[in-house]
């Protein structure tokens, strides 16, 4: 990992998906919509595990950068850890890399912060435990 930006000491595997034709904008690229469906699930996964609940919404995401483009056949591994952890929220940093290049190198497509919030019963927030 030769890119600062793909410095993911501290963050953990939360996914990983394949570019294929369907997650293909007019111009060729992945769609970014398709982008941050799979982070909001990817991400959504690990909130759960560490909220220790699946009754959980996102709230916000913040600014989602695109800083190059998914290509065909690319695997896009979506990289998360969390930043603030709150009574009833959990937001996480995200990073989106692929390999690209011969040697094969990491290369950030994207990067963004997510926030989920925990529900009770009635979908109102409420405290969440933490998981061990």
């Amino acid at each position: 990992m030769t890119n600062p930006s793909t410095d993911l000491e501290g963050y953990e595997l939360a996914g990983r998906k394949i570019v294929m034709y369907p997650d293909l904008n007019f111009s060729g690229r992945l769609f970014g919509g398709q982008l941050m469906s799979w982070i909001d699930e990817a991400l959504a996964m690990m909130a759960m595990a560490r909220m220790g609940t699946k009754n959980i919404v996102t709230k916000k995401f913040g600014e989602i950068v695109f800083d190059a483009p998914g290509l065909l056949g690319d695997v896009v591994e979506i990289w998360c850890q969390s930043r603030e952890e709150g009574t009833t929220s959990l937001s996480m940093d995200c990073r989106v890399v692929v390999s690209r290049g011969e040697p094969a190198r990491l290369e950030q497509i994207s990067s963004s912060s997510v926030v989920y919030v925990a529900l009770d019963d009635e979908g109102r927030p409420c405290s969440w435990r933490k998981s061990d």
